[in-house]
């Protein structure tokens, strides 16, 4: 049912293409929504595992007045790409996709608040998400956080979350569609983040606002995505737009075809002059395991502009050991029971890589 959905939009979209001039969107606002901190890590650490340093990104479509966001979609001519070179932060309360499943009375918990997730619009249920600078609202979710976290005011976030959250009361929410999307959007979902990479890219799918979504008039700033990770992003985007007196407009990333505009703002890199560096993680052989045993692990690292400056390395998603000088080895005292074992480089620019996951099975006991 879904296919068809996609299909019957994606021909209505063919159908109605305005020849006009198009002129519907007018930027795209990456905001630098938090950072977290240790203390984050640590408050957030039984609800989704939130690496330190992470930066939430919030991304916004600014349309002129009137005009309304359809979908944000992937087709054979236009790649959909949302990629980072670590993974996103996914907590694991309020699981879900979108904002629309996120439950307003969980954001004080943990660090749901910096959920990664997709939107046309909505923030949480019943509120609609805001630039921070645009938040009249008193309540901030931020500071009342039952952990005491997500109190971080470094000036590169602007308004820190204790004063204002981007959150506005708004009943009724536009609904978040999805087309084709099924085992894509798993990226997102806290049950699959061992199974997945940071890396969402669709050629047959969208998602999208069924009757089409406005954001606060006059400014029309409509909520898309939002984007925990503490590696870096990139993100390549396709967007059409519903006309006010009838008809669409469509934006692409590069490459655009008839009745397209190639649009700059909706290809995106946090680090856009730092190439991310190349890890890969070497463990012992498994035929040869015992218990108690010490594991040595070894990680391959290179970047190929600013050099490594640290190698981490991560028990269950967990820091335990940095390594500053190649070889970068980390030693595992291996007591019979799986752990995940996995590696990020971090070169001088901040830029960082994760490595393959490395899984320990556990030792079966006599009798099994």
């Amino acid at each position: 049912m879904k296919k068809l959905g996609w299909c019957y939009l994606l021909f209505c979209f063919i159908l109605n293409t305005n020849a006009n001039a198009q002129k519907g969107l007018e930027k795209i606002i990456v905001e630098k929504y938090y950072i977290s901190t240790a203390k984050d890590t640590v408050g957030a650490d039984s609800m989704g595992y939130l690496p330190i340093g992470s930066v939430t990104y919030r991304i916004f479509a600014d349309l002129q007045p009137v005009y309304r966001l359809q979908a944000v979609y992937g087709v054979p001519e236009h790649e959909l790409r949302i990629e980072t070179t670590t993974r996103f932060f996914n907590a694991a309360i309020g699981d879900g996709r979108s904002a629309n499943d996120v439950q307003p009375l969980q954001l004080v918990k943990g660090a749901l608040l910096l959920d990664s997730w997709v939107t046309v619009g909505a923030a949480a249920v019943d509120y609609l998400g805001v630039l921070k600078a645009d938040d009249d609202s008193v309540k901030s979710y931020g500071a009342n956080n039952i952990q005491g976290i997500l109190k971080n005011n470094d000036p590169q976030i602007g308004i820190p979350l204790t004063e204002k959250d981007g959150m506005k009361y708004l009943r009724y929410q536009p609904a978040t569609q999805y087309y084709n999307l099924e085992n894509d959007l798993k990226i997102f979902e806290y049950q699959h983040k061992d199974s997945v990479k940071g890396l969402f890219s669709t050629r047959d799918g969208a998602w999208a606002s069924y009757g089409g979504s406005v954001g606060p008039q006059p400014e029309n700033r409509i909520l898309i995505a939002q984007l925990t990770t503490d590696g870096v992003l990139n993100f390549e985007l396709n967007m059409q737009l519903a006309v006010p007196n009838g008809g669409v407009e469509k934006f692409v990333a590069k490459n655009p075809r008839e009745g397209e505009v190639e649009f700059s703002e909706l290809r995106y890199s946090s680090s856009p002059n730092n190439k991310a560096p190349i890890v890969s993680l070497i463990g012992p052989e498994l035929k040869k395991l015992t218990s108690p045993q010490i594991l040595e692990f070894s990680a391959m690292a290179s970047d190929s502009d600013n050099g490594i400056i640290t190698v981490d390395f991560y028990i269950n998603d967990k820091l335990v050991a940095t390594d500053t000088d190649a070889p970068y080895i980390f030693k595992y005292n291996y007591v019979g029971q799986s752990v995940k074992v996995s590696a990020t480089a971090v070169d001088a620019g901040g830029a960082r890589a994760r490595s393959e996951d490395f899984i320990i099975p556990a030792m079966k006991k006599q009798g099994d």
